[in-house]
């Protein structure tokens, strides 16, 4: 854990929570110019944060330390509008002024996690734009700055800052690690998970594990189906099996929906839509956004629309016609391979066999790796505004490229082919082989790698006693944690992983006529991957920055597209079938036809009836909705009416200009008849006198 030093002889309490690593060939005017803009008062375009340059004597490396004191976290938790429990249970945006209404704010120190804490600083660091007078950076002339640019980004684009993370809390990192990843006949910790990583890696292990409680049926059926019919050629069975995995499939994303609807209440993130703000590698020239009245950059649409429809689609077209000329090259490969087979009839002429279809799984991985990278280079060129939008564009890029690359085949085996004993051998071999490369690619390799480079750094570190700010102190223990951890591999997201799904959702939906065990081997993979995924977010990658999620956003939609077309294949692959294409000459083609034409519609509708009758939320939820809005309602109008009576009050009191007699009140006019009365009488007692 960061340490908080106690004052003593001058240095003040500081905690370190994002660690930025610069790169070993940056001057010292760079290193001090960055400092300077991450400590400046807001006023003068800087973070106004607490920063700390450590510098390692072997590798000539500066790496600063960043904190922040409790008053600037707060303010910035208000205008990030971030979400605390109430001591009422009730979960409200955090406001200074009723500041002592919120569970543990007693203790302002700690009244924010330390994930809220580093959240709220890379929303400072972000912020941090290039002023008029800031040309380019000291020290690098060829580094040309524009007015507005967010001078971290740029940093980071450019390799002149190297790492930017936040660092893991040991001690919560350790509790964590014994109720998640060592804990493997329990359930996840999704409240501690979206604790310590935030809502959106949260959401995605919630959905990894409902995911694969929903498996649990299809394989159970599965396993049955290939037990009592292991050739698949009855007609009763696989049929039923289908229908039903169609079915459940809809019932899962709609219930997901449901329990996602409990977890974003309960994390604070459900029905929340922020004005969201322009991300930090957006670019452009310099303007004031007419909604919220701020500084932002402004880039031109027509421009955007141009590199999207004039690049990044024909690279798109481009990519799956390589898919396409790839697929054709294994079938090839195959063919020779199936023939060679037949004339020797060896056991190494059976072996071989195998080898196209391993050979191609692999290529589709090598193809998958390549192309994401090239699809993240055209969505960051293509300078999207938003951090939604990015995302968009970015699952649109790869999920259309990784339908064509890992499904075509098997769509042509199936209905151009219709070989289904080469079906099911394919589907097999390209669901299991990458299930176990992907699990040694994705956390047996990281795994040497980050310890070889811990034992690395733990035999050669050694660091200055002092820094360049004499004004604080970094423990030795805070030091060695912050060069173990730019060892790690930084997180990608969850992006992947849920590619990753998407894919095996395919292979476990799309063809359930042909591999009724898919499902099963899904599940164990799955009860495998969530163990490796947490093993690896707690102890392999570094710990990502914390980020509001409030469902898993586009990955709904596609998963119900998915769903979707499986209702189309698994008809088309039963029709195909053996049994079913003895009917044709019984009862003749096009009345078989017919039926199954019949029968998609009707699970399509079954499907569509099952998506409105079940509802997105729990009634529960949807009451606990209203009741807050009704309640934030009714809180504004008696501030309001607070507000008006104080103000009107005010207004009444104030001392007001002499009216004529004709418009005073009544009863003044009556005491001024009497004291005029008394004065005359007075008068004549006085003139009798």
């Amino acid at each position: 854990m960061a340490e908080v030093l106690l004052k003593s002889d001058g240095v003040e309490n500081f905690e370190t929570l994002v660690v930025i690593e610069f790169s070993c060939k940056l001057p010292p005017p760079s290193v001090d110019w960055i400092l300077k803009k991450i400590t400046d008062p807001r006023a003068k375009g800087g973070a106004e944060l607490l920063a700390c340059t450590i510098v390692d004597q072997n590798l000539g490396e500066s790496v600063i330390h960043i904190g922040a004191p409790t008053d600037r976290l707060l303010i910035t938790a208000e205008f990030m509008e971030i979400k605390k429990q109430c001591k009422d249970g009730s979960l409200r945006e955090i406001s200074l002024a009723d500041i002592d209404d919120f569970q543990g704010s007693g203790d302002l120190d700690g009244f924010l996690s330390m994930a809220e804490k580093q959240k709220i600083i890379l929303h400072d660091l972000e912020a941090v734009r290039a002023l008029d007078t800031d040309d380019f950076i000291p020290g690098l002339r060829n580094v040309a700055l524009y007015h507005g640019e967010a001078i971290i980004a740029r940093c980071r684009n450019d390799g002149i800052i190297v790492n930017c993370f936040p660092l893991h809390d040991k001690e919560e990192l350790n509790r964590l690690s014994v109720t998640w990843y060592k804990s493997f006949l329990k359930p996840q910790p999704l409240d501690e998970i979206q604790h310590y990583f935030g809502e959106t890696i949260a959401m995605y292990f919630a959905f990894l594990g409902f995911y694969s409680l929903y498996l649990v049926p299809p394989a159970a059926l599965g396993l049955l189906s290939h037990f009592f019919d292991p050739d698949l050629t009855g007609i009763e069975l696989v049929p039923l099996f289908c229908a039903f995995n169609l079915i459940w499939s809809t019932i899962f994303l709609e219930i997901w929906k449901r329990r996602c609807a409990v977890l974003a209440y309960r994390w604070g993130t459900i029905n929340t839509e922020p004005f969201e703000q322009a991300r930090a590698d957006y670019k452009g020239v310099l303007g004031v956004n007419k909604v919220t009245g701020r500084l932002e950059p402004h880039y031109p649409k027509w421009k955007r629309l141009v590199k999207y429809y004039g690049v990044s689609v024909p690279f798109v077209l481009f990519s799956l016609i390589l898919a396409f000329v790839t697929m054709v090259a294994y079938f090839r490969s195959e063919s020779a391979v199936t023939k060679y087979h037949d004339a020797s009839q060896t056991t190494f002429s059976g072996l071989l066999m195998f080898v196209p279809a391993i050979v191609y799984a692999l290529i589709i991985l090598v193809m998958n790796s390549l192309y994401q990278r090239a699809a993240v280079s055209l969505n960051n060129w293509e300078n999207h505004r938003l951090q939604s939008s990015y995302d968009n564009h970015l699952v649109t890029k790869l999920v259309l490229f990784n339908f064509v690359n890992c499904f075509m085949s098997l769509f042509y085996i199936a209905f151009y082919l219709q070989d289904m004993a080469l079906l099911r051998k394919n589907l097999a071999t390209l669901l299991i082989t990458q299930q176990i490369t992907q699990q040694i690619s994705e956390s047996i390799v990281p795994y040497i790698f980050y310890r070889y480079r811990k034992v690395n750094v733990e035999k050669r570190h050694h660091f200055d006693n002092g820094s360049k700010d004499e004004k604080y102190n970094i423990s030795v223990d805070v030091k060695l944690q912050a060069e173990i951890e730019r060892t790690k591999e930084e997180y990608s997201g969850t992006l992947y992983d849920y590619l990753e799904m998407f894919n095996q959702f395919g292979y476990v939906f799309l063809f359930s006529a042909v591999f009724p065990t898919a499902a099963f081997c899904a599940l164990i993979n799955n009860l495998t991957e969530i163990r490796t995924d947490s093993f690896k977010m707690c102890r392999i990658f570094r710990r990502p920055f914390s980020r509001t999620a409030a469902n898993i956003g586009v990955w709904q939609i596609a998963f119900e597209i998915m769903s979707a077309i499986a209702v189309a294949t698994n008809c088309g692959l039963v029709y195909l079938s053996p049994r079913v294409q003895q009917y044709t000459s019984i009862y003749g083609s096009m009345n078989v036809v017919l039926v199954f034409f019949l029968i998609e519609h009707i699970i399509i509708f079954i499907k569509m009836a099952l998506s409105y009758l079940i509802p997105d939320a729990p009634d529960w939820v949807e009451v606990a909705l209203a009741s807050v809005d009704y309640q934030s309602k009714q809180a504004w109008r008696e501030q309001r009416s607070r507000k008006g009576q104080e103000h009107l009050q005010n207004r009444l009191s104030q001392k007001t200009p002499a009216v004529s007699p004709q418009k005073q009140p009544f009863d003044t006019l009556l005491k001024r008849k009497v004291d005029e009365s008394s004065s005359k009488a007075e008068l004549a007692e006085t003139a009798s006198a």
